[in-house]
């Protein structure tokens, strides 16, 4: 059985409990748990697209850098709220309903879930 646990940054957020946490990021958690757990081989952004089912994921502008922060030109870096280990590496949860999604070439497909 897979470890399907959302590790919180609380050091980024401390104004937040595990809780409030867990409520901020909504569904999106349980989504790629979702996935993971189903470990058939299906690509992650594509099964996050059928869950969230308003149309195609936009991919924005940026990349995570080693500690987990979303980094996008002109704008601060964003701490990840919580992540989620995955064969590809971790998803990342960011506030304003940004996701950063593994990807096997080891990029994250970034965009915002809302």
């Amino acid at each position: 059985m897979k470890q399907l646990t959302l590790a919180v940054n609380k050091e980024a957020h401390p104004e937040y409990s595990d809780n409030q946490i867990a409520q901020i990021l909504g569904l999106l958690p349980l989504w790629v748990a979702e996935h993971i757990g189903n470990d058939d081989g299906t690509d992650l952004v594509q099964f996050m697209e059928d869950r969230y089912g308003f149309g195609k994921l936009y991919k924005f502008e940026g990349e995570v850098n080693e500690d987990g922060d979303y980094m996008s030109k002109d704008d601060a870096n964003l701490p990840y709220m919580g992540k989620m280990i995955t064969k590809d590496g971790y998803a990342y949860f960011y506030d304003y309903a940004i996701v950063a999604l593994p990807q096997p070439d080891g990029t994250h497909f970034i965009t915002r879930m809302d």
